[in-house]
């Protein structure tokens, strides 16, 4: 009938391409065996005005179609709270930060500093950074988002045999993975972006003066530390996307810990490319023995199998 053919037509033009024909299809065939049932049941031949009913009584177009369709979000009712919790937290971190700096270039300047200018250079300096930093939380939270999402659309049902058990000494801490996610991709646009923002603060008289401190050799490390972030990047949406470590994701952030320990030996042995040179390569060389110290100490645990033993699986992992 037409009528049904405008109907089906109108909820095919709301579904992803690659689902709508077979949804056409299925409706189309639904519609018409109910119209014929109430045609027989009314004694009469289906009709436009039977049709009409049935579609009536079927729901509006739109409402079929969100039957077939899940909600499309930027950040979905699941994400949210965490979302909403990582602004927090990165808004009261810049807020406190950007009224230090700017306390402590009032007070530690002797002439007449304007309040209204100091002000003014710090509401100036706080908006830019969280606009910055709220973009790429977003974009981190809308990347997991569909990661998850597409986890669960090829979920084929799932094992109560598989749940992990209360005490998981696996079990991540979801805020603190997309934290680590944001921090990740803040990291990649800085260096890579807007590396005079990598830089020292300094305040002489009323003037804010900044000074990069990244030298001109730094380039040539960039092409490492870009591809260490990716694999690090990578790996922390797959901890997400199962939920939990596993033997492989372990084993991948033992690599990670050894090449990041590397990366910064090779740039402490190097020549000079800071601005303070000696005292950031004292920070570095600190780091790199933090992640030797990390690496050796997932080795040995994995070694003695005390984690990701994952002894209460018995089906397949999801």
């Amino acid at each position: 009938m037409e009528l049904i053919d405008r109907y089906v037509h109108d909820i095919g033009q709301r579904m992803p391409r690659q689902m709508r024909a077979d949804v056409e299809a299925e409706l189309r065939s639904l519609l018409t065996e109910s119209v014929e049932e109430r045609a027989r049941a009314a004694g009469r031949p289906p009709d436009s005005a039977l049709a009409a009913e049935t579609l009536r009584a079927f729901g509006a177009p739109g409402e079929v179609a969100a039957r077939y369709v899940a909600p499309q979000y930027l950040i979905g009712p699941r994400l949210f709270p965490a979302y909403r919790i990582a602004v927090t937290i990165m808004v009261s971190v810049l807020t406190a930060v950007i009224l230090g700096l700017a306390a402590f270039g009032r007070f530690t300047f002797s002439g007449d500093l304007p309040l209204i200018g100091t002000l003014g250079r710090a509401g100036a300096s706080f908006m830019n950074s969280v606009l910055f930093n709220l973009g790429v939380l977003t974009l981190v939270f809308a990347l997991v988002e569909r990661v998850r999402a597409d986890a669960a659309h090829r979920a084929h049902g799932w094992n109560p045999a598989a749940l992990p058990p209360v005490n998981d000494p696996d079990r991540i801490s979801f805020l603190g993975r997309l934290l680590l996610l944001y921090v990740i991709a803040a990291l990649v646009i800085l260096f890579n972006v807007y590396p005079q923002w990598v830089a020292v603060v300094v305040f002489r008289g009323s003037d804010v003066q900044v000074y990069p401190l990244l030298g001109s050799g730094f380039a040539r490390y960039l092409r490492v530390l870009n591809l260490w972030w990716a694999l690090a990047f990578v790996l922390n949406l797959v901890v997400l996307r199962h939920g939990r470590w596993r033997r492989a994701t372990r084993w991948a952030e033992f690599a990670l810990e050894i090449g990041n320990a590397a990366i910064l030996i090779v740039i402490v042995a190097g020549p000079p490319v800071f601005e303070y040179d000696v005292l950031v390569k004292l920070v570095l060389q600190i780091f790199a023995v933090v992640a030797l110290v990390r690496a050796g100490t997932q080795l040995y645990r994995l070694l003695r199998g005390t984690t990701t033993g994952e002894p209460w699986r018995t089906g397949s992992p999801a």
